[in-house]
């Protein structure tokens, strides 16, 4: 009997080890598929994110601002360029100018000492022109091509006071529209643009115009108005060389969610 259950005793033992082994190995099978779980979770979840497009949306985004970033960088040089040419052009003409005067007031200077005084002594009285209106709209765009937006928008200004029935109106608006627009007075720019589209609607460069409406309401986070205008720039100059960029501002405003 004593052998019996000293039998017993001895295959016992190893059967409570074998069942504690067993129960350690089924709780890391756990471990490691709940693990395995989360991993297929989380790869499902990268996958819709790469499905839904959100990603490529905000890469294009990205290449977008990059490409809109190296014109402006462009845009910049070649002012600076026209800058220092226009200053340069100015230069030559007040030399020319002045030299011209000293012709003249030498010349008169000579005429006065051989002319005998003949009873009364005549004065010349020299005639002052007044400038015309492409006179005057070159100063103002030349002000503006040099960055002096303050001085533009003053001579802007005034030209479209002085010369209400020129021809040259509808490019003193755009200059001023633009004028505004690059001292950040977005409200007035929007005003002076929509103006310029309703009174002057075959103005050759209202395509500009247009996208220059929609860039700065953009600025002031009109998305429906600056879609608008985006879309009626497409529709209406469908030949215009600016469809490209419209299209691409476009796209990029149809991707922002409400």
């Amino acid at each position: 009997m004593k052998k019996l259950i000293l039998l017993a005793c001895l295959f016992a033992t190893p059967l409570y080890a074998g069942l504690f082994e067993d129960t350690e190995a089924r709780k890391k099978l756990q471990e490691m598929q709940l693990k395995e779980t989360e991993l297929e979770a989380r790869i499902v979840s990268l996958e819709a994110v790469i499905k839904s497009g959100s990603l490529n949306d905000m890469l294009n985004q990205i290449e977008l601002i990059k490409q809109d970033v190296s014109k402006l960088r462009g845009d910049i040089e070649t002012l600076r360029h026209l800058n220092a040419t226009v200053e340069q052009r100015q230069k030559d003409l007040y030399q020319d100018l002045d030299g011209r005067l000293r012709k003249i007031e030498e010349k008169s200077s000579t005429n006065n000492t051989t002319t005998p005084n003949k009873g009364a002594e005549a004065t010349l009285t020299p005639e002052v022109k007044a400038p015309s209106d492409q006179e005057v709209y070159d100063q103002a765009n030349t002000l503006l091509d040099s960055l002096k937006y303050k001085e533009a928008f003053q001579a802007f200004t005034d030209f479209i006071k002085q010369f209400p029935n020129s021809a040259l109106l509808p490019d003193a608006k755009y200059g001023l529209a633009n004028t505004q627009f690059n001292l950040k007075n977005y409200k007035a720019s929007i005003g002076t643009y929509q103006k310029l589209l309703d009174q002057h609607p075959d103005f050759a460069k209202n395509p500009e115009a247009l996208l220059g409406l929609a860039n700065a309401q953009i600025q002031l986070a009109l998305i429906p108005e600056a879609k608008k205008s985006l879309k009626d720039l497409i529709k209406k100059y469908p030949q215009s060389d600016l469809i490209k960029n419209a299209q691409k501002r476009l796209k990029v405003l149809e991707s922002i969610k409400p």
